[in-house]
């Protein structure tokens, strides 16, 4: 059974995955060079999964927002009805 986080751990990710979001610079070099974009000196096997989950996570995030927009600006839904003239 997977350990459960500590709160302070569970604050740290999503502190993580909002700055991912809204920071493109800080998302690319946590991509690219992790250990610095974290500062830390060691990339651990933990550390690798945390950074894999939070980078899927502002993954389907950007992708539940592009959806959204789409059916706001009514780009989906094939026939019309979107009521804007």
């Amino acid at each position: 059974m997977p350990e459960k986080k500590s709160r302070s751990e569970q604050q740290r990710q999503k502190d993580l995955i909002l700055r991912a979001l809204t920071d493109p610079k800080f998302r690319t070099l946590l991509q690219e060079n992790p250990v610095k974009a974290l500062e830390i000196s060691k990339l651990t096997s933990e550390t690798k999964k945390e950074i894999q989950f939070i980078l899927a996570a502002v993954k389907g995030i950007n992708t539940q927002i592009s959806a959204l927009a789409d059916q706001l600006l009514c780009v989906t839904g094939g026939g019309g009805g979107c009521g804007i003239a």
